[in-house]
């Protein structure tokens, strides 16, 4: 589990958990919005329906993170082992799952966990080295994945986007035979398991068509009221955000590691490099050049992260492997690197700081330990002379390697300073990232609200007819409290912050959207009698109460018909 870092950490939870109660109650309400966009984004959603299905909120949810971990690590694992060996491979393994920002995207129900998954793995399903035994079979995983992350987020479009337009061009270059038929039959693969997801979308959420509803979703964001809300046409907030130095520094690390052999490159190597940096490109542009808002939300961010951290993997690996022919020494690096995010959980305390001067240095280090170890490397190579690194090598290497990794961590989990009220900046606050409590600290009380929070929807019941509405209540001064239940029903969209005092806003909201069940929330249940009081002019009928209790997550919830909007002829 995450920290709460979302504006409604639940909302695709009930996807999730109870899709027909969202489905049923607001497919019309959110029309004119396009809020059901949350519901087509199956790429995600079907698959861990599917896990909620077979094992339950809690359990499901672990056993959908134990499928993306083996989306993500497998298919690098593999990549490297067969490029760099097996000591390589566990170095891009350790990379890969101590990274903040992707435990951090795994640990809520945001789709983000997916794509960056699904991306990394097709990036590196795609770069496997050619054997023709079993390319269709990369091929097809890679088409697989690339059309899963397409159907889980907008992110995801670009992402896969771009991996399609370098593999092509870097088929192009040097390995045209039988490209044609590998675009012909990585378009069919494609093409096959989106049927298949719409099909299972239909059999485990009820909804087949889910292409118009994501369309029309990104339509109405490309409104410039929603740009307006979501975008910073001020670009002066980045230079704030440590973290985003963190992809930069790794391209240019990762052809600084290669210059010397760009002319030469092997198709794998090259492929990850122009992936990433083509990917990190299309983001600046996107947040800086356009109005998507690709950089400035960390959950849309956090998609780059999988290759990203890829393409680390593989240059440490190359950095280190002068000492592939040392049977104990060629482990020192996974070893090193696996000790890096250890040392930061035993006191994860980083201050706060932004690209300068703290960040520009950060990101500077793997930079130059990247260029420094590639000149040292030619001299103690084999493939460029007989010597063996000797111990000055191997400490230098060391203390590179520790350089590196502990350098991005740093400017990863840096949080940010407090940014200027600059003008053009996004009307919309979204919640800073927690990416310093991604590593260490107990998760039991994350976890004890998940439960809580998935069990409300059993609590409320399904609708008795389709547009019954449901609006929660909830005292203001516990919204941030009640961040994951609230979220579970959209408290953006649905939530009247006034309990017990019913204000005008809240019986305007109440006279628009008339709904027939009103949902009570509190961590006390303290004056829900007066706000049933104060519900008076709609004819209250409290329908059932509850306590969910789960570890130290305590909810209060009442259900109230409003009879004076609901057509139900017994309520």
């Amino acid at each position: 589990m995450a920290p709460v870092e979302l504006p409604d950490p639940s909302m695709h939870t009930i996807y999730i958990v109870d899709p027909s109660q969202m489905f049923t109650r607001y497919a019309a309400a959110f029309a004119a919005t396009a809020r059901m966009r949350e519901g087509a984004q199956a790429g995600f959603l079907v698959l861990a329906r599917l896990a909620y299905l077979g094992f339950g909120a809690l359990p499901g949810f672990f056993v959908m993170r134990y499928f993306l971990a083996l989306v993500l690590v497998v298919p690098a694992y593999v990549l490297i082992r067969r490029l760099y060996g097996v000591p390589a491979a566990a170095l891009a393994v350790v990379v890969l799952l101590s990274c903040p920002v992707i435990i951090t995207a795994w640990g809520t129900d945001y789709p983000d966990c997916a794509v960056v998954s699904y991306v990394a793995g097709a990036v590196a399903c795609l770069a496997m080295p050619p054997r023709e035994r079993w390319r269709p079979g990369w091929l097809a995983a890679g088409a697989v994945l690339l059309s899963l992350a397409t159907w889980s987020h907008g992110m995801g479009v670009v992402l896969s986007a771009c991996t399609l337009a370098v593999y092509v061009l870097v088929r192009l270059s040097g390995a045209r035979r039988h490209l044609v038929r590998d675009v012909v039959f990585f378009a069919a693969v494609a093409a096959t398991t989106t049927v298949v997801l719409m099909e299972a979308s239909l059999l485990v959420l009820g909804q087949f068509d889910f292409i118009r509803p994501a369309i029309a979703g990104a339509e109405f964001l490309n409104r410039p009221d929603q740009t307006r809300q979501w975008h910073s046409s001020n670009w002066r907030w980045a230079p704030y955000v440590a973290y985003l130095l963190v992809p930069p520094s790794v391209v240019v690390a990762f052809g600084l590691s290669f210059y010397r052999r760009l002319s030469r490159l092997p198709m794998p190597q090259a492929f990850v490099g122009l992936v990433c940096a083509v990917q990190l490109g299309v983001f600046s542009y996107l947040q800086f050049a356009y109005h998507v808002q690709a950089l400035e939300m960390h959950f849309f961010s956090s998609t780059l992260w999988g290759v990203v951290c890829l393409a680390l993997a593989l240059t440490l690996a190359e950095v280190a492997r002068p000492l592939s022919g040392r049977p104990v020494a060629r482990w020192l690096p996974a070893v090193l690197v696996l000790a890096v995010p250890l040392a930061y959980e035993a006191d994860p305390h980083v201050p706060a700081f932004g690209w300068l001067p703290a960040g520009a240095a950060l990101a500077a280090v793997p930079v130059v330990a990247a260029a420094t170890m590639r000149s040292w490397n030619l001299g103690v190579t084999p493939a460029h002379s007989q010597r063996r690194p000797g111990p000055g090598f191997v400490t230098a290497l060391a203390l590179a390697l520790v350089a590196m990794t502990g350098s991005l961590l740093v400017l990863t989990v840096a949080p940010r300073p407090a940014v200027p009220a600059f003008k053009g900046l996004a009307t919309a606050g979204d919640p800073p990232s927690n990416y310093n409590a991604a590593l260490g600290g107990p998760a039991a009380g994350l976890i004890d609200w998940y439960q809580v929070s998935a069990s409300l929807p059993g609590f409320v019941g399904d609708p008795t007819y389709k547009g019954e509405q449901l609006l929660m209540w909830a005292s203001s001064t516990q919204t941030w409290a009640l961040i994951e239940p609230i979220g579970m029903f959209h408290a953006g969209f649905d939530l009247l912050p006034g309990l017990p005092v019913l204000g005008a806003a809240d019986a305007a909201k109440l006279a628009t959207r008339r709904p027939a069940e009103l949902l009570l929330l509190s961590l006390t249940g303290a004056r829900f009698d007066s706000a049933l009081v104060a519900l008076g002019r709609y004819q209250p009928l409290l329908a059932r109460t509850t306590l969910l209790h789960k570890g130290t997550a305590v909810l209060h919830a009442w259900l109230i018909v409003l009879r004076s909007f609901s057509p139900r002829p017994n309520s």
